[in-house]
Formats: C-alpha cells, structure tokens, sequence
C-alpha cells in the first residue's frame, strides 16, 4: 500500500519529501486509515488521489453537482447516516447502490450502508464539501414533502391552534410538521448561499423564492392554507406580534447551523393575499474578508493600500442596497486591524463578526441611533470608526468632524456614483472646506455575475453589444449556455467593480470652489480614475462576465 500511494504521489511530485518521509514511516495503519491521512493533507491534490483510486483500486470519482438524484433514491438511506458518515446514494447500477463518499476504502462505512439498505454498495469518492451540500440540498426536499403530507393528514386549522399553543414547549415544536416546513425553508437558503428568502403568498398558493448571487430564484410552492401557521412560526422565532396581521412588522432572529450562528432579519408586510415575508440572512462569522477576496486588479489593490495608509480622514463606499459596501469596509477594516489600534463600528446591524475589533448595534428602541451612537463612539479613545450608513445631517456633520480631529472614519451613501457623494455631503448641510479636508477617498461600487466556468462558450457579438462596449474590433466574447452547475442561469458567482476617486489638492480646490460633479468627474478620470463602465468592460472583454451584466451594474454610465 505504501509503495503503490508513494509511487504515485512522487511521480506527480506533489508532496512534499517531508511529508512523503512521514507517510513512510506509518508501519501499522490500514488502507483506509492511510488514505484518510493523505485525504486529509493539504499538500496532495484531489486529482492525484482520484487517480490512485482508479488506477490502483478501481474505484471511479463522481461530481454530485452534475447529478440530479432520484428522490427514491436518496429515500434509501437516512439522512443521520448520511451525515454520520458523511456519505450519499446517488444511483442504483444492476441493484447495487451507487454511494459518494469521502473515504471509499472504509469498509466499516461500506458495512454498515449494505446491512442497512440490504443491497451491495459501489463506492465512489467525491470531495467532503460536495457531499454535505448534496445531503442538506436533496434530504430538505424530502423532508418538506413529508411533513406537507403530515400537514394534510393532521388538519391545518388543529395543526395551526398546536403550534402556537406549544410555542414554549420545545419537544412539542421540533415534531411539528410547520416547523419541519419552516427549517426546510430555511437551511435550503444556507445550502445555496442565498442572501434573502421571499415568502409571497398569492391567490391559491405561495410562491418561495431565494435570492442567489443577487438574483431572485423560485424554489418551491406551499399551499395556501398552510402559509398562516408558517407565518405564525416565523413571528415567533422573530419575536413579533403574531396577533398583529395588518401592519408591516420587523424583526430578528439567531441560529446555530452546523456549529456556526447565523443572524436573520425578519420583514412582514401585508399584501392583498396575506402578509408576505423577506428574511435577510447574515453569514456573521465569514473568514474569507481580505483585500484578495476582492478580486482587484493591480491598480485597484494599489489605490486601496495607499488609502489604508492615511490616518486620519473619511472614506466612503458608495452605491445602492446590496451592492457589498459593507463589505468591502469590514475588508479595509480587517486589512488594518492590529493590537496597537481601537476600532470601534456602529452598525445596523452587526453583519460579520471581526476579532478584536468592537462593533455596536443600533438600537432605536432605546434612543441608540447612528447620531448617538457616533457621540458616544467619540468618547471612547477611537484611532479607526466605521458607521454603517450615513443616513442623515446630523450624523454626517459629527463624522466629518470626526474626520477632521485625527480619526480615520469608514462609512457608506447610497450615490451613483463616487464624484456624486461629495455633492450628496454638500446637500446634507456639510459646508464645502469640512467635505474637502475630511474627505480621502470614495469607494463607488457594483456587484456584477461571473460568466459560469463549467458551461462558458465563445459567440460572435452583436452590433449593439460592441455599440455598448464601445469597440468595432472584437470577434469573440463569452457567455454562460446554462448547466446544472449555476441552475441554468449561465452565471456562478458574483465579483465587485469599482469605481475609486482618490482626492489629491486639485479634488480639494474644486470641491472649495463649488465646481459641479461632471467637473469633479472629469477631472478624476483625467488623473486615473477608472470608471464603473470602464472597470466592467474590462471584464467582458476577459470574458469573465457579459454585456447584460455591464448594462445592470453600470446602468448610470451608459
């Protein structure tokens, strides 16, 4: 077993010696405890052992994301085995069950599957991450489609009074069919990465949609009937008033999903049919915040660590609702976080979680709004102060101020684009010399889809698309044709363009002069600022995204 894995893995050279010396040495480990070590080291790639697999053990790799399992299927196995084992059925081939698994050389595993299921097993290996989304995706539809047949069975009206009679009884609530349906909702979302779930109750049913890199995507359908006592739970979870039908109502909810917590805004309205409900999912504990995540390009990456280096002076990040401002500030934030600095944010809410970094929520209930917040902000000895949002004068003219007396502030607005957040100070009763000398940088920003790289294809440009692009000579762009990989959408992912305007004296003399935002414009593209239409255009012409996604993420430069 040694020599045919260290063979292998010195042919493809990718281990290294100490790590092959280790292996090496283990005298006494099985063939599945071995392969579980090298499973588990980073320094071998998952190609190199899918071929040892198949060359040397004849066991095959599959790609779950490809498949669209039978509901029969996945039915064959429970999923507490499933997640136990970390394994899933994905086909029957001459009455043998096909199962993914991460280690397919564990018998003991494989034992266990074909006493259960009473059927012999075909082991395949497939990448742990893959697995466990596959369990959450195809057992949730499962498990909603049973418990909406309990629903029937019990009796809406008596399952409705059950619920809410029981609402502080735990055992009773975990066996409810609702709150099956509700979770299924819910961890359906996570599995996808979803942003926002939409519950739109309409004449004869109620359509469930999730907003997946940053577009609505319909999901299931419920009937109408049960939607009252789903509403009823969601209230619940969210401490709202569940007698309170006809008002817009808001509120928040946290759960701990695969040992990480999750924070939920909750928004009802009531709508001709009923109340419909959004829920914003926050992924509070994200790792992945750094400058890299960003995706920027050289000049890009340069400009923001120039901005890093000023200290004191506000910077802005611009654009409309949910286009990652917050985002990109928690990036510079994280990117200058150290012991030698307090940072203290006042949010609403609180929508990632940064270590050593002390962030407030607003309250407005108890009178703590970004204006307050802010006052008290000040008192604490701050170095670095992000405010979610400016949303008004007075907490425009405290964080200018701020800015101006040796504190380095991180905000957003909500403007088109960066020259126009300077006129957008202005309007907010800030006087033309504090916007000048507070002001570093504006930060103006979109998210825009990336063209899926599983189903990318070249095609010849129309006319009106090189019309956009601003080009005559261009034969070739790409698009996405639609796969199972991005739900047929031919999009998978989302990435930011920016659109950075880096303020130097000449910004300065312009704004004091009160010179208009096509002045201030002009001038900064001349001293090398890149436009939102320029950024976005350089990725169609790399063919990382497409032209309809230009005109929607750079709408006001077309």
């Amino acid at each position: 077993m040694r020599d045919i894995l260290g063979n292998t893995l010195l042919k493809e050279k990718v281990i290294a010696i100490d790590d092959y010396n280790k292996v090496l040495k283990i005298q006494r480990k099985t063939k599945a405890e071995l392969v579980e070590i090298l499973l588990n080291n980073n320094y071998v790639k998952k190609s190199v052992l899918y071929k040892i697999f198949k060359k040397n053990f004849h066991i095959e790799s599959v790609e779950l994301d490809n498949l669209d399992i039978p509901t029969d299927v996945v039915k064959l196995l429970p999923k507490e085995i499933s997640k136990k084992y970390n394994v899933i059925p994905f086909g029957v081939k001459n009455e043998k069950i096909c199962v993914a698994m991460t280690n397919p050389l564990n018998a003991m595993v494989i034992d266990d599957i074909r006493f259960l299921t009473n059927k012999d097993i075909i082991p395949y290996i497939e990448r742990k991450n893959k697995i466990i989304y596959a369990i959450e995706s195809y057992y949730d539809k499962e498990f909603a489609s049973a418990a909406l047949k309990d629903l029937k069975s019990e009796g809406i009206e008596k399952l409705k009074n059950e619920t809410i009679k029981n609402q502080l009884v735990k055992n009773e609530i975990d066996k409810s069919p609702i709150v099956r349906i509700t979770n299924s909702i819910i961890y359906g979302a996570i599995s996808e990465k979803a942003s926002d779930i939409h519950l739109e109750p309409f004449e004869n049913e109620v359509n469930i949609r999730y907003r997946i890199d940053g577009v609505l995507k319909g999901k299931n359908k419920i009937p109408k009937e049960v939607y009252p006592a789903i509403c009823t739970r969601l209230k619940i979870m969210s401490s709202m008033d569940i007698s309170k039908k006809l008002i817009p109502q808001d509120g928040k909810m946290q759960l701990k999903i695969d040992n990480k917590k999750l924070d939920f805004r909750v928004s009802t309205i009531p709508t001709v049919y009923g109340e419909k409900i959004a829920i914003r999912i926050l992924y509070k504990e994200d790792s992945n915040i750094s400058l890299k995540s960003l995706k920027l390009n050289n000049d890009e990456y340069a400009l923001l660590r120039k901005i890093l280096e000023t200290s004191n002076g506000i910077v802005l990040a611009t654009g409309p609702t949910g286009c990652g401002k917050s985002t990109t500030l928690y990036t510079l934030i994280n990117e200058i976080n150290s012991e030698e600095k307090n940072i203290i944010t006042i949010e609403d809410p609180v929508e990632y979680t940064i270590k050593g970094v002390n962030q407030v929520n607003v309250n407005y209930k108890s009178g703590l709004d970004f204006a307050a917040g802010l006052r008290s902000v000040l008192r604490q000895d701050p170095d670095i102060i992000m405010v979610g949002e400016i949303r008004d004068e007075e907490t425009a003219q405290i964080a200018v101020k701020a800015a101006i007396t040796g504190h380095l502030v991180f905000s957003t607005l909500h403007t088109n684009s960066a020259p126009s957040a300077i006129e957008r100070l202005i309007n907010m009763n800030v006087p033309n010399y504090l916007t000048a000398d507070a002001l570093v940088a504006v930060i103006a920003q979109r998210l825009i889809r990336e063209i899926c790289p599983y189903c990318k294809e070249k095609y010849i440009p129309k006319e009106e698309e090189l019309k956009i692009l601003g080009v005559s000579n261009c034969h070739e762009l790409f698009r996405g044709r639609g796969c199972i990989k991005c739900n047929n959408t031919g999009y998978k992912g989302r990435r930011a363009i920016f659109e950075i305007m880096y303020l130097n004296s000449n910004h300065k003399k312009l704004i004091c002069q009160n010179k208009s935002i096509e002045e201030l414009r002009e001038y900064s593209i001349k001293e090398g600022m890149s436009t939102l239409n320029n950024s976005c255009k350089t990725l169609v012409l790399k063919g990382i995204t497409t032209v309809q996604e230009m005109m929607k993420g750079a709408y006001e430069n077309l």
